[in-house]
C-alpha cells in the first residue's frame, strides 16, 4: 500500500482526476512502483554498470517484478483500464525488470503477492472493522437463524452492493456470491456485537485463522506453459468467490458509508486545493514550500511535469499532515 495517498481510495480518485488533465493519471500500484524505483532514497552508489537504476532503493529486477501487480503502462490493458503498475515515467526500469516475461503475464512471486493481499483485506480488515462495531458480523453470519433483523441486513448488503457499478458481476452471479458468503460464515461462530471478551477474542481468532489456512490451501503452482492464461498460480474458484465477497464487506460498511459523505467532501477538497497550491508552486520554482530534499528531486527531473510531482508531494502525505499544510495555507492557524 505503499502507494495509497492519504485518505485512500477518495485521495486516490481525485488525485487521478487532477493528474488526468495533464498526464496519464494516478494508480496506486503505478505510485509504488514510482515510489521504490524513483521518490525514496537508499544507500546505494552509482556505478557505470547500473547507472540508470540507481534512483529508489536500488532494487533487484525480481523484486520489482515481485511487486508489479498490473504489468502494464496506462491503458495498455484494454481489460483493465482502470489499473496499471507504471507510470511513463518509469518505463527504463518497468521494460527492465519485465525483461524476459511476456507482456501482462505476472511473475509467480507477483500472483501469490496478489493472493496473500486478497486474504488480509478480506480476513483482517473484516475483523478490523467488525471489532470496531462497523461491520455487523454477528448478523451477517447467524441470517438464516438469527430472525428478521439478521436477514434484513444480509439483504441490505447484497441489494446495495449489487446496485454499485463495479459489482454488476455480482448482481449477475449473486447466487454464487451469497452462497460464498454462507461457506465462509460457516466457520464463525460469532453470537453478537463485539464486546472485547476472551471467550470472543478467541473465537474470532479460530475464525480468522481458519479462513487463512482454506484460502492459503487454495493456491496452487502450475506449469504457465500448460496454463490457458500463461500464469503460475492457479486459485481454485470457491475460495476466490469467498474472498471477492469477504472485500465487499468493508466497502460496503467502511469505505462506501453515507454518514462519512460530508467527511470524504471535505478530505476531497483538501487534497484538491493542495493539489493545485503545489502544482502551482512548482511551476514558479517555489522551492520554499516543499522539505529540500523533494524540491532536489524535482530539479534534478525538471522534465517530469509539474502535475505528477504534485501528486507524488501529497501521495506521501499522512493525514494530518494534510490537515496541518491546509490550514496553513489558508492561514487559519
Amino acid at each position: 500500500d505503499l502507494g495509497h495517498p492519504p485518505f485512500g481510495h477518495i485521495a486516490e480518485e481525485k488525485l487521478n482526476e487532477l493528474v488526468s488533465d495533464s498526464n496519464e493519471g494516478y494508480e496506486g500500484n503505478a505510485q509504488s512502483f514510482r515510489i521504490v524505483t524513483a521518490l525514496s532514497v537508499s544507500d546505494a552508489a552509482p556505478t557505470d554498470a547500473d547507472e540508470d537504476f540507481v534512483a529508489g532503493l536500488n532494487l533487484t529486477s525480481a523484486t520489482l517484478n515481485a511487486i508489479l501487480k498490473y504489468p502494464w503502462g496506462f491503458h495498455e490493458n484494454s481489460e483493465k483500464l482502470h489499473k496499471w503498475g507504471s507510470y511513463k515515467t518509469e518505463k527504463p526500469v518497468f521494460e527492465w525488470a519485465r525483461s524476459g516475461f511476456l507482456p501482462k503475464v505476472r511473475s509467480v512471486e507477483a500472483e501469490i503477492m496478489d493472493w496473500a493481499d486478497d486474504i488480509t483485506y478480506a480476513i483482517h480488515d473484516m475483523i478490523d472493522f467488525y471489532s470496531a462495531g462497523l461491520i455487523p458480523l454477528h448478523l451477517l453470519a447467524n441470517q438464516r437463524r438469527g430472525g428478521d433483523l439478521a436477514r434484513r441486513v444480509w439483504k441490505e448488503f447484497f441489494d446495495s452492493t449489487c446496485e454499485q457499478k463495479e459489482n454488476q458481476k455480482l448482481e449477475q452471479d449473486r447466487d454464487t456470491y451469497e452462497n460464498a458468503l454462507h461457506t465462509a460464515f460457516g466457520l464463525a461462530g460469532v453470537e453478537g456485537p463485539f464486546t472485547g471478551s476472551q471467550e470472543q477474542s478467541t473465537t474470532i481468532w479460530r475464525f480468522s485463522s481458519d479462513l487463512i489456512s482454506r484460502y492459503i490451501s487454495a493456491l496452487e503452482l502450475v506449469d504457465p506453459v500448460k496454463s490457458s492464461d500463461g500464469a503460475h498460480v492457479k486459485i481454485n474458484q470457491a475460495e476466490r468467490d469467498q474472498t471477492t465477497i469477504l472485500k465487499q464487506l468493508t466497502w460496503h460498511y467502511v469505505i462506501r458509508r453515507s454518514d462519512l459523505a460530508t467527511a470524504q467532501h471535505g478530505q476531497r477538497r483538501m487534497i484538491e486545493s493542495l493539489f493545485r497550491v503545489f502544482r502551482k508552486a512548482i511551476i514558479d520554482q517555489q522551492w520554499e514550500l516543499f522539505p529540500v530534499g523533494f524540491s532536489q528531486l524535482i530539479r534534478a527531473k525538471q522534465e517530469i511535469g509539474a502535475a505528477r510531482w504534485a501528486a507524488d508531494y501529497i501521495s506521501g502525505l499522512t493525514e494530518r499532515q494534510v490537515y496541518e499544510l491546509h490550514r496553513k495555507l489558508w492561514g487559519l492557524i
